[in-house]
């Protein structure tokens, strides 16, 4: 009798097996891609493809900041002369709020070229991701956003990009 089987037999119940927790968890993301597939009522909006947004002035930033690519023994961002050419500069991109923390307002944040759980984009990764610092905290929504800031490449943070003094513009 293991010691799992003598915990539960000592409060009278038997305590679920490894099989029976893991199993539900790795059938979760084959159920949920069924229900997409089936069609249901939050089938995405947009054909699948590396970017949720349309390519317009905003997001075709995501286009060349996608372009990134690991190199050299420390696995270090390689960036092309187009991306290498926007560090400092301002610049103005559309994406989605990734909150750092709970609150209602965030000054700190990742804006992604993607919404978090779309399934039919792409999954998401430091090139297609940018810290955000902004003067004044923005409310927390789950619709894109319009910021324009100074763009950093290599920031401490662990992202490939940061976009400083960023503030909100409205279309």
């Amino acid at each position: 009798m293991n010691t799992a089987t003598r915990f539960g037999a000592a409060l009278g119940t038997a305590m679920p097996g490894r099989r029976q927790i893991l199993l539900p968890l790795a059938l979760a993301p084959v159920a949920g891609w069924a229900v997409w597939a089936a069609g249901s009522a939050d089938a995405p909006s947009h054909p699948a493809g590396p970017f949720h947004l349309p390519l317009d002035e905003t997001t075709a930033i995501w286009r060349d900041l996608g372009t990134v690519r690991f190199g050299g023994l420390a696995g270090n961002p390689q960036f092309p002369t187009k991306v290498s050419a926007l560090d400092g500069r301002p610049v103005t991109v559309r994406g989605f709020m990734v909150p750092l923390t709970d609150g209602a307002t965030h000054n700190r944040f990742i804006l992604s070229a993607n919404p978090m759980g779309c399934p039919a984009c792409e999954n998401p990764g430091p090139a297609t991701m940018m810290h955000v610092h902004t003067a004044i905290a923005l409310p927390a929504t789950r619709e894109p956003l319009t910021l324009t800031g100074t763009l950093r490449l290599r920031p401490q943070e662990g992202l490939f990009y940061r976009l400083d003094r960023a503030e909100q513009r409205w279309a």
